[in-house]
C-alpha cells in the first residue's frame, strides 16, 4: 500500500515537472482572457453607474470613474503577476 502511494506521488511529481518544462504557463494562457474580462467589466461599470460626483481631496470626481480605476488596478496586478511568473520560469 505504501509502495503504491509512493508511486502515485512520483507520477504526480513527474507530471508537474513536464508541465513546468512546456513553453508557456497556465497563467499565460489565461492572461488575455483576464484582461478582456477586466475591460468588459470596466465598460459595464461605466455605463451602469449613474452621473454624479464626490469630492476627493477637494476636487470633484465622477462616480463612474471609481470602479474603472479599481478594475484598472486589478488589471495591473494581473500584468505584474504574469511577468513575475515569466521571470521565475526563465530562472529555472
Amino acid at each position: 500500500m505504501a509502495k503504491e502511494a509512493r508511486l502515485d506521488r512520483d507520477l504526480v511529481k513527474e507530471a508537474g515537472e513536464d508541465r513546468a518544462k512546456r513553453p508557456g504557463s497556465d497563467l499565460e494562457k489565461k492572461y488575455p482572457v483576464a484582461l478582456a474580462m477586466f475591460v468588459i467589466l470596466a465598460v459595464v461599470a461605466w455605463f451602469t453607474v449613474g452621473d454624479g460626483s464626490v469630492i476627493v481631496h477637494g476636487r470633484p470626481v465622477q462616480l463612474r470613474l471609481i470602479p474603472v480605476v479599481i478594475l484598472g488596478l486589478f488589471a495591473f496586478r494581473t500584468y505584474v503577476a504574469m511577468h513575475a511568473d515569466r521571470i521565475r520560469r526563465e530562472k529555472d
